[in-house]
C-alpha cells in the first residue's frame, strides 16, 4: 500500500510537471500553436480553438487525465503492476498534479 501511495505521489509530480510545459511555458508554444491556440504578446495562451485538442489544453486539469493515464500505463508495464492498480494510481497522479498547480497558483496570486 505505501508503494502505491508513493508511486502516485511520483507520479502525480511528473504529471504536474509536463501539464504545466505543455499547458503554459514557452519549451511547448510550438505544439499549442500548432493545434491552434493563440498567444498574447507575452507568450500566454490566450484564445482556444473549439476543437477536442483546444478543449482540453484550455484546462489543466483536463489535460493532466490522459498524461497520469499515460504516466500510469508506462509505469504499470515497466513494473508489472496488477491491472486493479492503474485506475487508482492514475487518478491519484491526476488529483496530485491538480493539488500541486491549485498550490502554486495560490502562491503567485500573494
Amino acid at each position: 500500500m505505501i508503494e502505491l501511495l508513493a508511486l502516485s505521489l511520483l507520479l502525480g509530480l511528473a504529471t504536474w510537471r509536463l501539464t504545466s510545459l505543455l499547458h503554459t511555458e514557452d519549451t511547448f508554444e510550438w505544439l499549442r500553436k500548432r493545434i491552434g491556440i493563440e498567444h498574447d504578446e507575452e507568450g500566454w495562451p490566450m484564445i482556444y480553438p473549439d476543437t477536442q485538442w483546444g478543449k482540453v489544453f484550455q484546462c489543466f486539469w483536463c489535460l493532466t487525465v490522459p498524461l497520469a493515464c499515460g504516466f500510469t500505463a508506462f509505469v504499470g508495464l515497466a513494473m508489472a503492476l496488477a491491472g486493479w492498480t492503474w485506475p487508482i494510481i492514475a487518478l491519484a497522479s491526476s488529483a496530485v498534479a491538480i493539488w500541486l498547480e491549485k498550490q502554486v497558483m495560490r502562491s503567485r496570486a500573494r
